[in-house]
């Protein structure tokens, strides 16, 4: 019996059998976001490979299928959130995961680059179903002593699916790209079986304002605006049409979609959360910290593949000694929450990344082999990451009034996306002028990690910025 056991029923078989029913709904529920999680990683693994395969496409275009599902799934979170309270989380978390696995097998057999990019956007909008209805969930299941526990461990879940990507895409992409896709049809498929007879049902709110779909088609459009400035400047130039075009559309869409939040009944963002200072800082914390994640995970593939030749799988294999790492200290992050704080903690943990990437600025240009080269900074970039996602996880969570807790938490991950959206972007922008400058990679890769540094000291900065008594950590 676990030491969570008196604070349920008092009988032992009542005990046993909720405890058994609370296991099965967090294994539907973490699967669901773990599969999120992993496929918005795991296609930066199989990066090299989509560009072989579609040869007639340029890098920028290709990056769509990473920019395509990361801002449609967080536009789509707040929408999503709300379409729950009208449908109910049980009914929208099983319609996301169908809709999901059938746009997962689309990615698997798409015939062309402009196929797999619609279909990761469907794939998108099922994610967006998920995650705001599985932390809905799982604080309906849990009792109230246990729902901080329940999160950390659903969001080391996903951290720890995120960072398995580079393993778990290295080994299916040595078969075929398809498979990291395809993979999830039969996982969706067992979850959605299971999750129809286990899932609790909950109460819908007809009488609740519809959320507002044009501010998100807004902040949607403003996003791709950006990135698809971002991208294309290197080749077009940074005063050409095109790119100035990009950039005053994306001024236009974000004046419509701060007006929109203003006057909207049922806003993107809801104005009672933006009244909560912590709130704001840890998310525009988090936003800047998921940027220089972006550009870490995906530069180690592509310097560990076209820079020092390794495979696929090889990629993964080399990433894989800090990821082992990682559920070690998603259970240390609850103990220096409660030692030194959570903002203190997610500041560490933005550190701790940014000296990862400043490792390998160190040694990128040298001739040192795997262990001297290469492990010590996926070491140090996974516990960061782990670390600081948890921390902040944790500190939004116990800044957010119960009645927006879905909202809230959907509006922190919303943030993140957007963070790795940018991040993505600003890794390109770095390859591109270097290209054109005629620079090697190496340069490039080390102009993206210093920059990328830089982010996670700001984001420590903001982090630990103003009052932290609202931060407390949760409690076991």
């Amino acid at each position: 019996m676990s030491a969570d056991s008196p604070a349920l029923a008092t009988t032992a078989p009542v005990d046993k059998a909720t405890d058994r029913r609370r296991a099965i709904v967090f294994a539907v529920l973490c699967c669901g976001f773990v599969l999120t999680s992993l496929d918005m990683m795991i296609v930066n693994v199989a990066f090299p490979a989509i560009e072989h395969e579609f040869p007639g496409y340029s890098n920028a275009v290709v990056s769509w299928t990473l920019n395509a599902y990361t801002i449609l799934y967080a536009a789509a979170l707040i929408p999503a959130g709300r379409l729950a309270d009208h449908l109910g989380r049980k009914q929208t978390f099983l319609g996301g995961l169908v809709l999901f696995t059938l746009a997962s097998a689309l990615c698997a057999f798409a015939p062309s680059l402009p196929v797999l990019i619609a279909a990761r956007a469907l794939q998108a909008l099922g994610a967006a179903a998920l995650t705001p209805t599985s932390m809905g969930l799982l604080l309906q299941v849990n009792p109230p002593e246990l729902q901080q526990r329940a999160i950390r461990s659903w969001t080391a879940a996903g951290g720890i699916a995120a960072a398995m990507a580079p393993i778990v895409g290295g080994v299916l992409v040595q078969y075929d790209w398809r498979l990291i896709f395809l993979i999830n049809v039969p996982i969706g498929a067992a979850a959605v079986a299971v999750g129809v007879r286990v899932l609790p049902g909950s109460e819908r709110n007809s009488a609740a304002p519809r959320p507002d779909l044009i501010g998100a088609l807004a902040v949607a459009l403003f996003a791709g605006a950006v990135v698809y400035a971002l991208v294309e400047a290197p080749d077009a130039g940074w005063g050409s049409a095109t790119t100035l075009t990009a950039f005053g559309c994306a001024a236009v869409l974000l004046v419509v979609a701060v007006v929109r939040n203003l006057r909207h009944p049922s806003p993107v963002v809801p104005r009672e959360l933006l009244a909560i200072p912590v709130y704001v800082r840890t998310n525009i914390a988090a936003f800047v910290y998921s940027a220089a994640f972006a550009v870490m995970l995906l530069s180690v593939v592509l310097w560990t593949q076209n820079v020092r030749g390794y495979s696929a799988i090889e990629t993964g294999l080399a990433i894989a000694p800090g990821t082992v790492l990682m559920p070690i200290f998603a259970m240390l992050t609850g103990r220096m929450g409660r030692s030194i704080g959570l903002a203190a903690t997610a500041a560490l943990g933005c550190v701790v990344l940014g000296a990862g990437m400043v490792w390998w600025t160190v040694t990128a240009p040298t001739e040192l082999p795997y262990a001297a080269a290469i492990m010590p900074g996926s070491m140090l970039t996974s516990i960061g990451t782990i670390v600081a996602m948890a921390a902040f996880a944790g500190r939004v969570s116990a800044t957010i009034p119960q009645a927006f807790y879905a909202s809230g938490s959907a509006v922190h991950t919303m943030a993140k996306q957007m963070g790795i959206a940018i991040g993505v972007a600003l890794l390109l922008v770095i390859q591109g002028s270097a290209a054109h400058a005629g620079q090697s990679p190496v340069p490039a890769l080390r102009h993206a990690w210093i920059a990328a540094a830089v982010l996670t000291v700001l984001a420590a900065a903001i982090a630990l910025a103003g009052p932290r008594k609202t931060a407390a950590a949760p409690t076991a």
